[in-house]
């Protein structure tokens, strides 16, 4: 079975050659093909182009700064609004603080008097 395929195969991988008119196109593509390479590589973009791809560029560039610009500012923003928070936060803990001592202060002051005026 395996010698049948093995002959099987060889028969049809057998090479062939290439019609003349083959081998003549193919040689006229590649020496076509190097001359449009050549003509090309000797140019230079147009100033049109090359003017086009620099605004791009700078259109870019600016857009890039000014998206790095904001957000630098709403970063600064949010953390002035942190600190402001933070502050306040110890503005009403000392507020509560002074307010309960006003209000123990009170508190032993009324309460005082009170027992000096039911023992009388």
């Amino acid at each position: 079975m395996s010698e049948d395929l093995e002959s099987r195969l060889h028969a049809a991988l057998t090479p062939v050659a290439p019609r003349s008119e083959f081998t003549q196109n193919l040689i006229a593509r590649v020496n076509a093909d190097k001359r449009t390479e050549a003509n090309t590589r000797g140019r230079r973009r147009s100033p049109k182009a090359t003017a086009w791809w620099l605004i791009a560029g700078m259109a870019a560039s600016l857009l890039t700064a000014v998206g790095v610009q904001h957000h630098l500012q709403l970063r600064r923003q949010t953390e002035s609004g942190l600190e402001a928070r933070r502050e306040v936060i110890e503005a009403l803990h000392i507020t509560s603080e002074k307010l309960n001592l006003a209000y123990e202060v009170i508190k032993s002051q009324s309460s005082s008097p009170a027992d000096d005026r039911s023992g009388v």
